[in-house]
Parts: structure tokens; sequence; C-alpha cells
């Protein structure tokens, strides 16, 4: 893979983004969080915004800065709006947590929190967006951008009409939007979760899977069934959804074909990545794609509880969400960061000296069998954290998920390590006695 260039605030986004990770598993495990408070509760509610915001948006904002370009096969580019959007994020998430946890007397700290949010994503986007409009027709993995991106902007101004509403519920009232917190939320919900986190890892996941693995990037037909699958079942449930809250209208049954249209997609996803791995060169996979495969175990565990969760045991359903951000979403960037830190640690110490003498591997910058027991601590953790979620076992939960911010702690300093000057020069110096 060519790369013209680092974006320079990469590595801030991913430290940004692995603070509000452990700073929202701190808050689950301290038990002010959901199940032993409502899910609509301010410290649930902050936990839960950590999460989406603090880490997944972030780590996704940084990722795609370094890889959008590469997917795009240009440079990249805005640096100082890439750095000013991320202070922007960052004071927004302040706000918004302020707001949350003072709702009631403080509680216009959320929609103000929430416009700092949207610019500085809107900064970042003026980043992002230029390569994937001057590089026509778009790559396959880059297609599932348009629709996150589109996505995250439905996202964004839905969550400060809620913080809005919030603030003011009677002026929607007034205004006939009753269905703000119904019909809105489930909008809401469905293009972050949905549009914006899955089909971002959707996307990125096809690049960087087949990459690493030495895999084919164009997927055939499989590979478009999944993308106008997944996009056009997510645009009927948004579809539906916006009908009833701008128009008053019950839109059920759309939103329902969406939810089974966008399924079928999730599903044949997870059948073309087993055929990605069947067709890899790379017969020996590294630590990376071997717990990418435990994240897309997870996206499949978390879809079916999810359904039978709906079906016949709501406390399933509640279980199924936490599964699919920490499981599948958190556990797939976990695994990928484990690759993309030691990847651009070596671009920028060696990347020019190739050619002109021996440099180590990016495999030497990192230690697997080290790594590897933290990430099947984590996977394990919390996979038993759901159970116990699904069971209505608190302590159990509680306990799971402290083991779950342990090793994420433990992982974190195996990436930390593949940074750390004193570890890079003495694996050059290894590489070196024995060239």
């Amino acid at each position: 893979m060519g790369v013209k260039g680092l974006a320079r605030w990469t590595m801030g986004y991913f430290m940004a983004a692995y603070g509000s990770f452990l700073l929202a598993q701190l808050l689950l495990v301290s038990g002010q969080t959901f199940p032993a408070a409502p899910l609509a509760s301010p410290w649930t509610l902050a936990a839960v915004h950590l999460i989406t915001i603090g880490w997944l948006t972030l780590l996704m904002l940084g990722a795609l800065g370094q890889f959008l370009p590469v997917i795009t096969a240009t440079s990249p580019r805005g640096h100082g709006l890439y750095l000013a959007g991320l202070i922007l994020i960052l004071l927004g998430l302040l706000g918004m947590e302020t707001g949350f946890l003072s709702l009631g007397s403080g509680a216009l700290w959320l929609p103000l929190g929430g416009l700092a949010v949207f610019a500085g994503i809107t900064l970042d986007l003026a980043t992002l967006v230029p390569p994937l409009w001057h590089t026509r027709p778009l790559p396959f993995a880059a297609k599932f951008l348009v629709g996150a991106l589109a996505g995250l902007f439905l996202t964004l101004g839905l969550g400060i009409a809620l913080a809005l509403g919030l603030v003011w519920p009677s002026l929607y009232t007034a205004l006939g939007l009753g269905r703000l917190f119904t019909a809105g939320l489930l909008a809401h919900l469905t293009g972050g979760l949905g549009a914006w986190f899955t089909l971002t890892a959707v996307g990125v996941s096809y690049k960087l899977l087949a990459m690493f693995s030495l895999a084919p990037e164009e997927r055939g037909t499989l590979g478009k069934a999944v993308l106008y699958l997944t996009t056009g079942g997510l645009a009927l449930v948004l579809l539906g959804a916006l009908v009833s809250l701008l128009a008053g209208l019950e839109a059920y049954h759309l939103v329902w074909l969406g939810w089974a249209v966008a399924a079928l997609g999730g599903v044949l996803y997870l059948l073309d990545m087993y055929f990605l791995f069947r067709q890899r060169k790379r017969r020996v996979l590294e630590l990376n794609s071997v717990f990418a495969i435990f994240a897309l175990a997870m996206m499949a565990t978390s879809g079916a509880a999810l359904l039978l969760g709906r079906m016949f045991f709501p406390p399933l359903a509640a279980a199924a969400l936490y599964l699919f951000l920490f499981g599948w979403l958190s556990g797939l960037g976990l695994s990928q960061l484990y690759k993309i830190v030691p990847f651009l640690t070596w671009v920028e110490r060696y990347g020019k000296r190739l050619g002109k003498g021996p440099v180590p591997r990016v495999q030497d910058l990192v230690q697997e069998k080290r790594a590897r027991p933290w990430f099947l601590g984590y996977f394990l953790a919390v996979f038993l954290a759901f159970c116990f979620l699904a069971a209505e076992i608190p302590l159990g939960y509680q306990v799971s998920q402290g083991a779950a911010l342990l090793t994420s702690v433990l992982i974190g300093r195996e990436i930390w390590r593949s940074r750390k000057e004193e570890s890079v020069v003495a694996q050059e110096r290894r590489f070196a006695h024995h060239g």
C-alpha cells in the first residue's frame, strides 16, 4: 500500500478516543449507569455519548483522516482544520457531558455542546469529503462512506433537536413535533449506530482486512449486494422514522421492511467476510485479523440477540446493543488500532529510508504473543457482560465490565509500546544486528 503522507493529527484523535473509551467503561463499572439506573438516566446518557462520540466517532474520524486518502489514492490535506475539529469536538463533548449530568438546571450546556460537536465534525468533513468528491468512480470500500457520512450529519442534527427538546419541550409540542422522542429518537439511533458506525466499519473493514490478509479488495456481485442492501435498508428505516416525525403518519411497515433489508445485507456481509478470508494469500493471519474475526462473531451474535430480544425477551435486546457497541464496533476498532498505530509509526520513522538500507518490518514493532491474552480477555469479558445483562445479574455485569476495562488498559499499553522511542530503537538495533 502506498502512503502519500500522514494526517498530522491522527494520533491525537486516537489518544482522545482511547481516553474516552476508558472513562466510559469506568462509568459503567461504577454502578451509576444502566442496569442499576434507567437507560435514560443522566449517567447512562453520559456514558453512552462518551462511547459514541468520544470513542467511536473520534476513532473513526482519526482513521478516516489517514485511510480515506489511501482508499482514494490522494494525499491528506487540511491539517489545521483537522486539529480545530478535534478541539471543537472535545469541547463540545465536555459541554454535552455537563448538560447530561445537570439536566433540569444546566441543561443548556447540552445543545451548546452538541452544536460545538457538529461544528467540529463539519471541519473534519471539510478535509474528508473533497477526496471522495474528486475520486470518481469511487472505489468499492469508499462507497459505504458516502452513506455513513450522510447518516452522521442526520444523527448530529437530530441529536441537537433532541437536546433542545430536553431544554424546551413546549417548543416542539407547539411545532407539532411531539414524536421527537419516539420517531426522532429512532432516526437518531439508526443514523448513528446503523449508518455512521456500521457503514463506516463495513467499508473500512473491506479495505483493511483485504489489505492486511492479502485478499482481493473488489468483492464482485456479493459485495455490491451488501452495499445496496445495507444502505438501502437503513435509508428505508430513516425514511419511515422521518415520515412519522415530520408528517405524523404511521410508517411501521416501512421501518420493519428497512430493518429486514438491512439485516439481509448484514448476513451477506458476514458471508462475504468468510469468503474474503478464504481467498487470502497470507496463510498465517496477524493478530489484528484474528481478532477482527472475533468482532465479526460478536456482530452476528448481537444481531441474533436483538431479533430474539425484540420478539421474546426485552432484556436480551438491551444486552444486544451493549454487545454491538463493545463486541463488534469496539472490538473491531481495538484490533485494527493494534495494526494501524505500528504501521503509521513505521511510516513516520522508516518510510523515507526504503531502498536505502535495511529497515524493520511493521511486525517488528509489536509483540503479538504478549498482546494476545489481553485481546482474548477483552472479548471474553465483554461476552460475559452481555450474558449477565441478558440474565439481569447486575453484579456479574459489573465484574465482567471491570475485566473489560482492565484488558482495555493492557491492550492500550501494548499499542503505546509500538510508539515508544526506546521500543522502536531497540527493534531497529536488533534488526541491524541480525541483518
